[in-house]
């Protein structure tokens, strides 16, 4: 190889780009100068393949961007969650999405191009997920930590076809579950509704049928009525049933029906944490780490086939949380939550509505 030749390797390993449409590699035909075109040439694709300009916008392509609603802790536990469990699991099974990084930017900090750098975009809370479905198009956008009843999300789910939302609640089901496991001697459950909630109803009557349960539903046109609704259910009834309807538990009405609940010795099933610790005999919700891992499940499906199981989730993975105090309070006898899980388990036998 001359000189002249060797600075001209060096040029292409430098600076391909420019190169590789402007001059042609000049083959003679003998053995010698054959084999070192045929070393130039290996020379050029090994140094396209390695160019940090070209690995750098693969790896971009795979990064993904988790936008936080707000500063509250839980945003970034669950964003941190979904990141490591991801990664871990990316890793364990060889997929592509192990070699993804993740960028966690709080939507205020949010910059109208930068999601363009992107595979996918995890939303956390309401507030993301709004901005993000109304201003972000042609990227697949994963939206969690939102309730199912949330009026602004009911408002724009079909503003945007690549937004798919992971609801906090679980499926009516789940609760009805819980109170097999908990006892056989309930037999007759109660439930205030709201009338124009007629997806709920359906999905209760759906879940009761088939876990041979009695449901007496009590449907209100106001939350005026939700105290007339309740009485006419205490008499009636083995245990009360709480849904995440805001418009009938709420802070101005919880309290007055934790104590008429208590006062009837009947028992009441919350639908989150925060119920339980306020009075409620048992709850099965999702707690931040369920969405965690419920989010992480959709990144591996999006990677691995590019399509999401669903455009709306109701929560997969779910908590128990048992009152002990409440249960010595009604003479009830003392459970083990993850005995109560395990149960529910074989009742729902991954029947997710």
């Amino acid at each position: 190889m001359t000189v002249s030749e060797t600075h001209s390797a060096k040029q292409n390993r430098q600076g391909w780009v420019c190169r590789c449409a402007l001059r042609q590699p000049v083959i003679e035909k003998t053995n010698s100068s054959l084999a070192i075109s045929l070393f130039i040439l290996v020379i050029f694709f090994l140094s396209f393949l390695l160019t940090p300009g070209i690995v750098a916008s693969q790896n971009n392509y795979n990064n993904i961007l988790i936008l936080l609603s707000d500063n509250k802790d839980v945003y970034l536990d669950v964003a941190t969650t979904i990141t490591n469990s991801t990664i871990k699991y990316c890793r364990n099974h060889g997929l592509s999405c192990q070699n993804s990084n993740y960028d966690i930017v709080h939507i205020s900090s949010y910059e109208q191009q930068i999601h363009k750098n992107y595979k996918a975009i995890i939303t956390l809370g309401t507030h993301a997920a709004i901005i993000s479905g109304k201003n972000i198009q042609n990227i697949t956008i994963i939206s969690a930590l939102i309730p199912k009843n949330n009026v602004l999300i009911q408002e724009n789910l079909k503003a945007n076809p690549n937004q798919h939302f992971i609801y906090l609640d679980q499926p009516q089901g789940h609760s009805l579950a819980l109170i097999k496991a908990l006892s056989s001697r309930f037999e007759d459950i109660g439930i205030v509704v709201d009338s124009k909630d007629q997806g709920t109803v359906e999905s209760l009557q759906k879940a009761a049928l088939r876990l041979e349960l009695n449901l007496l539903i009590e449907q209100i046109f106001s939350d005026e009525q939700v105290g007339a609704a309740l009485n006419n259910l205490l008499e009636r009834i083995d245990i009360l049933l709480t849904t995440p309807d805001t418009n009938i538990h709420n802070k101005s009405t919880v309290s007055n029906i934790l104590l008429s609940t208590y006062r009837k010795r009947i028992p009441l099933i919350g639908f989150s944490s925060a119920y339980v610790k306020a009075g409620a005999l048992a709850a099965v919700y999702s707690s931040p780490e369920d969405i965690a891992y419920q989010v992480r499940d959709n990144i591996i499906a999006y990677f691995s086939s590019k399509q999401l199981p669903l455009e709306q989730q109701m929560g997969k993975y779910f908590s128990v949380l048992f009152n002990t105090d409440v249960a010595r309070s009604l003479g009830f006898p003392i459970k083990s939550e993850s005995k109560l899980k395990s149960r529910m388990m074989d009742y729902i036998q991954h029947d997710f509505e």
